[in-house]
């Protein structure tokens, strides 16, 4: 057995992030990881960007894990069922929709207290070990909050004219500094979900460079948020 890591980014719409989530609210849906190679996911951490720049005061997270392959009993009807958890409800709002039990696979609860302290100042990280969930088939990973967490933010695009789709890689920014806010390979996208694009070098305090120029169009004063304001990094136990 040998080990590997995997990021994971799932994205949280910019649309939903323009208000604070609340307490049983999902955070994120089902979010395909993919680490084929993996027979196990033995720990992981759980990075939470800040608010506007500030850390999170942090509450808990829940983490749910499901597979695509659903085990059946032995009654000789040779039946496999593969098929990927369906949706838990709207993100932003409480578990309303049914459908996903028996592919559930894992469980890991992130209490408040398992968050450092403000030191990082723009985020806080957490470190979950000695996991044992099963990879057999596709795996899949959502979070619902356990209480109020805010990833709203006042960076707005600073162009008179507002942007045709496909038109800069330099995007201004205005309302506040972005330093505090983004780095290098966060996705960007306005707060009608606009797509802007990836970061690939944060230039001075009121500009980014995108790694391409700007997929959709965009309006002068549209609020930017990153859509992966959680990201995940699991440790990974590989087939000998």
């Amino acid at each position: 057995m040998s080990k590997i890591y995997k990021k994971v980014s799932p994205i949280m719409p910019a649309s939903i992030q323009a208000a604070a989530y609340a307490d049983t609210e999902i955070l994120f849906d089902w979010h395909k990881i993919d680490i084929k190679r993996a027979s196990s996911i033995s720990g992981l951490q759980c990075i939470v960007r800040g608010t506007n720049g500030a850390a999170q005061t942090m509450v808990g997270i829940d983490l749910l894990f499901a597979t695509s392959h659903i085990p059946t009993p032995d009654d000789s009807a040779n039946v496999s069922i593969d098929v990927a958890p369906v949706t838990l409800g709207t993100t932003g709002a409480a578990v309303d929709t049914p459908g996903w039990f028996n592919n559930l696979c894992g469980y890991v609860p992130i209490a408040a207290g398992d968050f450092n302290d403000a030191d990082l100042v723009y985020l806080n990280i957490a470190t979950k070990s000695d996991l044992n969930i099963p990879v057999n088939g596709d795996l899949y990973v959502a979070a619902i909050a356990k209480g109020p967490l805010d990833f709203r933010q006042t960076a707005q695009l600073n162009d008179a004219g507002g942007l045709t789709a496909g038109e800069t890689a330099t995007i201004a920014v205005d309302t506040r500094v972005v330093t505090p806010n983004w780095a290098p390979g966060d996705v960007i996208h306005a707060v009608d979900d606009a797509v802007v694009g990836t970061i690939k070098t944060v230039d001075s305090d009121t500009q980014i460079t995108l790694t391409t120029a700007n997929v959709d169009a965009l309006e002068d004063d549209d609020v930017l948020y990153n859509v992966s304001p959680i990201q995940l990094i699991l440790a990974c136990e590989t087939h000998s």
